[in-house]
């Protein structure tokens, strides 16, 4: 796999000879973030770069031939270990760390929910959140959470991911339900009895109120079951 490398040029009759850490850290992350915007596409986010690994007190002679940044691997969210050179007659070379974040308005719970609580849109809000420290997953939309039901007691604050909520069960056994049978062209309704409880999604038994048949259909709403 190849790696970008991206080059700045610096004429030389608009630089003094040397450079100190802060110019040159905000150097790199320059060149850094240029490389990370052609490789991120979410429109929604914003990016930043953290340089480490230069001293405080760290100089060095100005790059006039046009500083060179590669990275070892192809740049990801979190740390990035990168090389920092100068093609100048006396060159040099850095190894140094970019720590790369990306922040995205994800959705948060406002207050404390228990365990099995619906949560209701008015307890949800947006909020700015470095995805990288999100490894479970995220919500960017208040509409895929409200309604939902929490797997556990959350505390405020909480940013939501996939594995903390359900959909709630809308179809409980025994509840009387529509069976539809579709084919191109017409579809089928019939009366029928449901033998497990379900949410939008589940595969469940059914029993065809008629003929006493157990099939299984996918549950479409509170009271309809589309079956085969």
């Amino acid at each position: 796999m190849s790696f970008l490398l991206i080059t700045s040029v610096y004429g030389a009759s608009s630089f003094a000879d040397s450079i100190d850490a802060a110019e040159l850290k905000l150097n790199i992350k320059e060149l850094v973030l240029t490389q990370w915007a052609s490789l991120e596409q979410r429109t929604d986010a914003q990016s930043k770069v953290e340089i480490t690994g230069l001293p405080d007190g760290y100089k060095s002679q100005r790059c006039h031939q046009g500083l060179q940044v590669k990275a070892n691997k192809q740049l990801t969210i979190g740390r990035n270990s990168i090389q920092v050179s100068c093609p100048n007659k006396s060159s040099w070379s850095l190894i140094l760390i970019a720590k790369i974040e990306v922040w995205r308005s994800v959705v948060v719970i406002r207050d404390h929910l228990a365990r099995s609580e619906r949560i209701q849109a008015s307890s949800l809000t947006l909020q700015q959140r470095d995805i990288g420290s999100l490894q479970r997953g995220y919500f960017t939309s208040l509409a895929e959470v409200a309604g939902n039901i929490s797997k556990r007691s959350l505390k405020a604050g909480t940013a939501l991911s996939p594995s903390m909520v359900e959909l709630p069960i809308i179809i409980r056994r025994g509840q009387a339900v529509t069976l539809r049978v579709e084919r191109p062209g017409f579809a089928v309704n019939m009366k029928g009895i449901a033998l497990k409880k379900g949410r939008k999604g589940d595969v469940i038994k059914v029993k065809n109120s008629s003929s006493n048949k157990v099939l299984f259909g996918t549950v479409i709403h509170s009271d309809l079951v589309s079956v085969n």
